[in-house]
């Protein structure tokens, strides 16, 4: 009898060892998710707005809006200054996925674009691009756009 009593300590300390170990690992976890989840969201777009001639075009409203799946959210906006140049700094909600980058082309939100421009040429970071304009969440982002006169 005595000898089942023994072993069954050693199985009851070795379960306990166990529940520890495990519960162990399953702190660090939660701390190292802890430390992922405070991760820097802070989303920089900035860039210049030109005219056909490279002109810098002042006035020129652009938007900062987050989307998630289908919808969107006006986060943020700004006008280009004399230069053309436009900065928006962000700290987006963690609901959001990606900021979406936008030159409103209607009257009522950027009459100057409305009265004189069709539309836009877009570089991403220096390069061509006509896959516009997602800036990513925690990131530096430059978009600059050459209007298209009427």
């Amino acid at each position: 009898m005595q000898s089942i009593l023994t072993i069954s300590v050693k199985v009851v300390f070795y379960i306990i060892a166990h529940v520890f170990h495990i519960i162990a690992h399953f702190i660090m976890i939660i701390q190292l998710n802890s430390c992922f989840l405070k991760q820097d969201r802070t989303t920089t777009v900035y860039g210049t707005i030109t005219d056909q001639n490279g002109e810098p075009v002042d006035s020129i409203m652009v938007i900062a809006r987050g989307k998630r799946g289908f919808s969107f959210e006006t986060l943020k906006q700004t006008y280009t200054n004399g230069e053309g140049c436009y900065e928006i700094l962000i700290d987006p909600p963690k609901k959001f996925d990606f900021i979406d980058i936008s030159v409103p082309f209607l009257l009522i939100e950027n009459p100057k674009f409305f009265k004189y421009y069709t539309g836009k040429k877009t570089r991403k970071d220096d390069e061509k691009t006509s896959n516009c304009c997602i800036a990513p969440i925690g990131e530096k982002t430059k978009y600059d756009f050459q209007l298209i006169p009427k």
